[in-house]
């Protein structure tokens, strides 16, 4: 992109985010304070150290309490987030709609490609219901719906999406679009999808959205009741999984961020482009609480 339409994007995107979050500005400050010290001094030793068990190309183990980096590799070089660039989507859903609110589905929202969570043109949903389609079965249709909902145009939300990592003291970042779908310019790092998601587990609906197994969504005219299950299969595999998003396309390879609690600690995970995406988080798992006395 352009720095001159870059730039145009951010200014949209600023001017459709709500202000007075003086939050995000102090999240912002400690993020480059972290990010500055830990490039110096945490980063280097931890990749001077070879673990074995991380097949992922990209990858970073967070303490989410403190902000503390565990584990990295390769955490700040740009990759394809593939669908776990909804955990951005569903934030800003979050903060910038009520759940009540029904979105009426358009036409180009229930022919997205790629995954689905099946909505059908005209079909009316609350937005609660679109972020749980959203993460759960990893909704293209319901990512597109919540954006026009919400800026007018999906461009407009990513625009968005952009200008809210920006808020977030994250500069290497730029999103496209709120699925994940492969697109020139769309990009982010392990890094900065770990300190988005620490900060989106703050908001206590998004906590427990992410952590949800099993949703039932009723259809009110047919009488129809939709069952969304869970992508992330580590929900059912590591006993202290809290949720979060996985990721795939041919191009990004598989992707998970996942979050665990144990020992009065959260943990977040973040793998980029490997093919044993739960064994990669599982293992960082157990290697960060081992650490922890």
């Amino acid at each position: 992109m352009k720095k001159g339409k870059f730039l145009n994007c951010l200014l949209i995107g600023l001017l459709l985010l709500p202000f007075g979050n003086t939050e995000i500005l102090a999240t912002k400050k400690a993020t480059k304070s972290k990010k500055n010290s830990v490039k110096t001094t945490s980063v280097k030793k931890k990749t001077s150290v070879k673990i074995s068990f991380v097949n992922a190309n990209s990858a970073i183990l967070i303490n989410a309490n403190t902000g503390k980096i565990l584990f990295e590799r390769n955490a700040y070089q740009q990759m394809q987030p593939a669908s776990t660039t909804k955990v951005i989507t569903a934030l800003l859903a979050l903060e910038n709609s009520s759940m009540a609110k029904t979105v009426t589905i358009s036409t180009e929202a229930a022919s997205r490609e790629g995954s689905s969570m099946h909505l059908a043109s005209s079909e009316r949903r609350s937005m609660e219901e679109l972020v749980y389609g959203l993460m759960l079965v990893s909704g293209n249709d319901a990512a597109t719906a919540i954006a026009k909902n919400i800026a007018g145009t999906e461009e407009k939300f990513a625009c968005m999406m952009t200008a809210k990592a920006r808020l977030l003291g994250l500069k290497n970042s730029q999103f496209k679009n709120a699925s994940g779908l492969p697109a020139k310019g769309h990009y982010s790092t392990a890094y900065d999808m770990a300190m988005i998601t620490k900060y989106a587990l703050k908001n206590k609906i998004f906590a427990k959205i992410a952590s949800t197994k099993s949703k039932a969504i009723p259809n009110h005219i047919s009488g129809e009741v939709r069952y969304l299950r869970n992508h992330n299969k580590l929900l059912w595999r590591y006993p202290y999984t809290t949720g979060i998003k996985t990721g795939y396309t041919v191009s990004a390879g598989g992707c998970l961020i996942a979050s665990a609690h144990k020992k009065n600690t959260t943990l977040i995970a973040v793998v980029f482009k490997t093919h044993t995406i739960y064994d990669d988080c599982q293992n960082l798992f157990e290697y960060g609480f081992g650490r922890i006395q």
